[in-house]
C-alpha cells in the first residue's frame, strides 16, 4: 500500500471530526478568517462554483446569503425554467439511447444499408463525390434518418446553453469536471452517436451523488465500452467461458438443451460475432482495465500492477455492446431463451456469458472464485470504488479543480478522508473543499486559468448575452483550441494552466474578447450600456473602468488598466484585429468534427468602428485579469 493511502487511513478518525460537512443541513464557510468581505466571498464563490456571474449576481448572492446559495446549489432546487425553454428545440434529450442510434445512424451503416438495397454502387465511377452525398441523404431521409451532425450540433449546443443559463451552475460544472475524468470521444467513430447519452445517463445524474454508482454507470454504457475497446474483449478460445461451465455443471441436460414439458428444446447461446473459418475469438483487451485502474480509480501511482491489469481485464470480459440493428434483435431473441447460462442485456449493454472468462482471478490481493458472472465485474468495481488509493486520486483532482494547481496536502488528504468516511459521497467532499480554509486563501483567489469553454461561457454570463444561435460559438471554442466533447486521449481536458495558456492561446482570447464585446460573432445579442449605467464614459479609462467593475466584480484594480488605456486611445485600434481568426479556420475546417455550413462560418472582423464601451469591453474579457477564476 503506498504511503499517502497508509497516512489517510491512520488520520482518518481525526480528519473526520473537523470534516465539517453539515448533518443538520447547515454549513459554514470561513471566509471572514481570510479577511474576505461577503461580497468578495460571492465573487469567488461564483468564479468556483458557477461559470461565472451575471450582472448584479455578487449582489444577489449576498442579499440571499452565501451559505444558502451553496445549498441551493447543492439540493439542484433551482427552478430552471428559461434553461428548459432554450433546450426544448433538442430532440435527443427525450430519446432512449436505443432510439438515438436508431435515428442517427453512422454514415457508414447508412451507405452499407444502400448499397444492400442497390440505391447506391460502389463500384458506379460516374457519380460524383456530391451526387454520391445528395443519393444518400435522400436515402436517409426516405428510412426517417436524421445526420448524425446535427446530434453532435445538438449535443454541444445543449452544454453551451446549459453552462450559460442553468441555474443549477454547480452541477453544469460538476458535468463538465466528470465527462473528462470518465473522457469518451467523438474522435472514435464508433462512441460517437452514443456519447450525447453518455453525458446524460451515465454522468448527470451522480455528480452530486455516489461515485461508486457514477463509476458504475460508465463501466456498463455502451460509449465507454466501444471508446476503449472492452465491447470486443472475450476470453480466448483456449479459456472455458461462463456459458460453457454452466452447461457443463448440468449432467442431467446436454449442452444447448432445456426440458420442455416431455420433450427437450434446443436452447442455442447467442452467437459470437461472426468469424472467417479457423479464426480465433479476438481474445482480452487491456483498455478499458488500464484506463479504469490509472485515470478512473486509483492513479497512475495507485499500487497496482501489469498483472492487476490483465486480471481486472478478465473480469470484464463478455461486457458488451449489442448492435444497433437486426444482429442486436437477433441477440435478444437468443439470450431470453439462454438466461439460466448468465446472459444479461439492458438497453444497448449486454453481458455475454459465451465470451466471459470463468477462471478463478486474483485482483489487488484479492481472490475472486472461478465461475463467477456479471457480478464479478460489479465486485470489481466495489474493490476499487472504496480503495484509498481511489480516495486520494479523486481527492487530489477535486482539489486542483476547486482550489489550486498544487492544492495543499492537507487538504488533499481531509478530502480523502470525507471520500473513505462516507463511502464516495460526492455531495460532502464538495461541501469539505467549500468549508476548507484552503478555499478561501489569498493564494488561492484567482489562482485557476480558465480552459477556452470557461473563458467564453464566464464571457457570456458576465455580457448577459441573449444566445440566439450556439453554434458559432461552438466554432470559436474550437478555433480556440477546445472543440467541444473532442479530447481524443481517455485523460479528458486537463486542469492546469500550463496546458491552456501560451503565446497564441493568449493572442486568441485576447481576440476573443474584443469580437464578443464588438458585435463580431452571430447569433448573439447583448445591451454594453445598460451595463456602464446611463452616463457614457468620456475617456478611454473611465470605459475600461465601468467595464471593470461589471465584468470582474470585486476583483482589485491593478495597473492593468493603466497598461490597457493606451491601446485603447490607439486611431488605428480596429486594424490590429482584422480576420484573426481566419487563417485558425481554414486550418480547422478541414479536421472538423461537425463540417459547418455557411451561416456557421460568419465568425470574421466586418468593417466599421465599434463604440468605446464595446471596444473597452473587449479589452477587459481579453485581459490576463479575466482569465483568471
Amino acid at each position: 500500500m503506498k504511503r499517502n493511502s497508509v497516512i489517510v487511513l491512520l488520520l482518518c478518525p481525526l480528519i473526520l471530526l473537523n470534516a465539517g460537512w453539515p448533518e443538520d443541513g447547515s454549513l459554514s464557510l470561513p471566509y471572514a478568517d481570510a479577511g474576505l468581505t461577503p461580497r468578495q466571498a460571492a465573487a469567488h464563490l461564483l468564479d468556483r462554483f458557477a461559470f461565472g456571474a451575471r450582472p448584479g449576481e455578487v449582489d444577489r448572492v449576498v442579499q440571499m446569503g452565501l451559505e444558502n446559495w451553496l445549498l441551493l446549489q447543492l439540493d439542484q432546487s433551482a427552478d430552471e425554467k428559461t434553461l428548459r425553454d432554450r433546450l426544448e428545440p433538442l430532440a435527443y434529450l427525450r430519446m432512449s439511447p436505443e432510439t438515438i442510434v436508431r435515428t442517427y445512424p453512422r454514415p457508414g451503416r447508412v451507405l452499407r444499408m444502400a448499397e444492400r438495397e442497390g440505391r447506391i454502387s460502389a463500384k458506379d465511377e460516374s457519380l460524383s463525390r456530391r451526387e454520391r452525398h445528395q443519393r444518400l441523404v435522400q436515402y436517409g431521409r426516405e428510412k426517417g434518418y436524421e445526420p448524425l451532425n446535427r446530434l453532435i450540433g445538438d449535443m454541444m449546443a445543449n452544454k453551451l446553453l446549459r453552462a450559460v443559463y442553468s441555474e443549477n451552475q454547480l452541477t453544469e460544472l460538476l458535468v463538465d469536471f466528470w465527462f473528462n475524468h470518465f473522457n469518451v470521444s467523438l474522435t472514435d467513430s464508433e462512441a460517437r452517436p452514443l456519447i450525447a447519452a453518455y453525458e446524460r445517463d451515465a454522468i448527470r445524474p451522480h455528480v452530486l451523488g455516489s461515485f461508486r454508482d457514477m463509476l458504475g454507470a460508465t463501466a456498463r454504457h455502451p460509449a465507454m465500452l466501444l471508446y476503449l475497446d472492452n465491447a470486443m474483449s472475450s476470453a480466448p478460445d483456449t479459456v472455458e467461458t461462463l456459458a460453457g461451465a454452466r452447461l457443463r455443471m448440468r449432467p442431467d441436460r446436454r449442452p444447448g438443451f432445456r426440458r420442455a414439458g416431455r420433450g427437450r428444446m434446443p436452447v442455442a447461446p447467442p452467437a459470437p460475432p461472426a468469424r472467417r473459418p479457423g479464426q480465433r475469438r479476438a481474445g482480452i483487451n487491456e483498455n478499458y482495465a488500464r484506463e479504469l485502474l490509472e485515470l478512473h480509480t486509483l492513479g497512475v501511482d495507485g499500487g497496482y500492477t501489469q498483472a492487476d491489469i490483465i486480471e481486472v481485464a478478465r473480469a470484464f470480459t463478455g461486457w458488451g455492446v449489442l448492435p444497433p440493428d437486426e444482429r442486436g434483435d437477433r441477440i435478444r431473441r437468443r439470450v431470453r431463451r439462454a438466461r439460466q447460462a448468465g446472459f444479461v442485456i439492458d438497453g444497448l449493454f449486454v453481458f455475454r456469458a459465451d465470451q466471459h472468462d470463468a477462471g478463478e482471478k486474483r485482483i489487488l490481493g484479492v481472490t475472486f472464485p472461478a465461475g463467477a458472472g456479471i457480478d464479478e465485474g460489479e465486485r470489481v468495481l466495489d474493490l476499487l470504488a472504496s480503495h484509498p488509493s481511489t480516495a486520494m486520486h479523486i481527492a487530489r483532482k477535486l482539489a486542483v479543480r476547486f482550489v489550486r494547481d498544487d492544492p495543499p496536502q492537507r487538504l488533499v488528504q481531509e478530502l480523502a478522508g470525507v471520500f473513505l468516511e462516507t463511502g464516495g459521497n460526492l455531495r460532502a467532499m464538495i461541501i469539505a473543499i467549500a468549508e476548507s480554509p484552503e478555499f478561501w486563501q489569498q493564494e488561492t483567489l484567482r489562482a485557476k486559468i480558465k480552459s477556452p469553454f470557461e473563458v467564453v461561457t464566464s464571457a457570456l454570463r458576465a455580457v448577459g448575452a441573449d444566445i440566439q444561435r450556439p453554434y458559432p460559438l461552438i466554432q470559436v471554442l474550437r478555433l480556440m483550441g477546445q472543440p467541444l466533447y473532442a479530447y481524443q486521449a481517455p485523460t479528458g481536458y486537463p486542469d492546469r494552466a500550463e496546458f491552456w495558456i501560451n503565446t497564441g492561446a493568449l493572442l486568441m482570447r485576447m481576440n476573443f474578447g474584443m469580437y464578443l464585446a464588438t458585435g463580431k460573432i452571430p447569433g448573439l445579442h447583448f445591451d454594453l450600456n445598460s451595463l456602464s449605467g446611463s452616463q457614457p464614459p468620456a475617456t478611454a479609462r473611465e470605459a475600461l473602468a465601468a467595464c471593470w467593475q461589471v465584468l470582474l466584480p470585486e476583483r482589485p484594480v491593478s495597473d492593468t488598466l493603466e497598461k490597457l488605456a493606451p491601446a485603447l486611445e490607439k486611431t488605428d485600434f480596429a486594424d490590429s484585429f482584422q480576420d484573426v481568426f481566419a487563417a485558425a479556420q481554414q486550418r480547422r475546417e478541414q479536421d472538423s468534427m461537425m463540417p459547418m455550413s455557411p451561416a456557421q462560418r460568419e465568425i470574421r472582423w466586418l468593417p466599421g468602428n465599434p463604440t468605446l464601451l464595446a471596444r473597452a469591453a473587449g479589452l477587459v474579457i481579453g485581459s490576463p485579469e479575466f482569465q483568471r477564476r
